[in-house]
């Protein structure tokens, strides 16, 4: 299986979350005027959460940019990392976003203070929904070529925003059809979307910076290096990710009496297999005698 380049696919990453910033860019300013002139909180509570949007697409970007650059003395692995904790800072942006509509959404309510909007909301939030899905769609394919987590993370908030903008709708046709009211509950709807997208986010990008790794992936990396002949058996393997990278820490044994020779042959074996099979990028193979 040929492997696509690091670097090319760093840039690849990089160009889709510069996609993302452009797109949230012209979409806050086009809702956020909407949301003051047609007079709708869940419009303007769209536009400030693709505000934060522009501020994580940014983060983001940044994270690629610097992951594109290659070891040195103080990162022997890579700058891959900053990748993730660009999507770590995303979530943290996207709770404060959720946390202060919410907040906002729920005092208007209590204080039954509504905002009467107007159809031209209507027409915003289904451009927005349009623009958003078809914007998502591609990163989110991008992000899966290339194995972006960050480019995924942008994505996936993609699709809870264009969720968001059909929110926007539903709220401006209930206000038109004599429900005030409407805009501002899901004004609250769309802080507990924001939420729970940045809890999903956080989750995965936690993960990764805690070096937490699924272990079905493991157990594949065993059962394909237990299959190359001289491998009598698979002491232990561990794993982690950096960026789209995959590190791999892998202890066979192989028979007592073997040459160094050969039980260095078997070890270029387990890193090729681990590379054309599942694309660890770095295998590091401990060998021991099996008794």
């Amino acid at each position: 299986m040929s492997q696509k380049s690091p670097k090319d696919s760093l840039k690849q990453a990089s160009r889709g979350a510069a996609l993302g910033v452009f797109i949230y860019f012209l979409l806050t300013i086009l809702k956020l005027l909407g949301a003051y002139f047609f007079k709708s909180d869940a419009l303007q509570a769209d536009g400030l959460n693709n505000l934060s949007d522009i501020i994580s697409s940014v983060a983001v970007w940044i994270g690629l940019k610097i992951s594109q650059k290659p070891s040195d003395d103080d990162h022997h692995f890579d700058h891959n990392k900053y990748e993730t904790l660009a999507s770590f800072v995303t979530s943290l942006l996207m709770f404060t976003i959720g946390f202060e509509v919410i907040r906002v959404g729920i005092t208007k309510f209590y204080q039954q203070s509504y905002a009467n909007t107007s159809a031209e909301t209507l027409w915003i939030s289904l451009f927005s929904a349009i623009v958003l899905f078809v914007t998502a769609s591609y990163n989110m394919r991008l992000a899966k070529k290339t194995k972006s987590l960050g480019l995924k993370s942008s994505a996936k908030d993609m699709f809870s925003d264009m969720l968001i903008s059909v929110g926007s709708m539903v709220g401006a046709i209930g206000a038109i059809c004599g429900y005030p009211q409407t805009d501002t509950i899901m004004a609250i709807v769309i802080g507990f979307v924001i939420l729970w997208t940045a809890l999903e986010i956080f989750k995965d990008s936690s993960f990764v910076l805690s070096d937490g790794f699924d272990q079905q992936y493991l157990d594949k990396y065993q059962a394909s290096v237990k299959k190359i002949k001289g491998v009598e058996r698979v002491h232990h393997v561990r794993g982690r990710r950096s960026g789209m990278y995959i590190y791999v820490d892998i202890t066979i044994e192989v028979n007592q009496d073997m040459s160094v020779y050969d039980s260095h042959k078997i070890t270029e074996k387990v890193e090729k297999v681990l590379f054309d099979e599942f694309g660890v990028r770095d295998v590091d193979v401990h060998v021991e005698p099996y008794l």
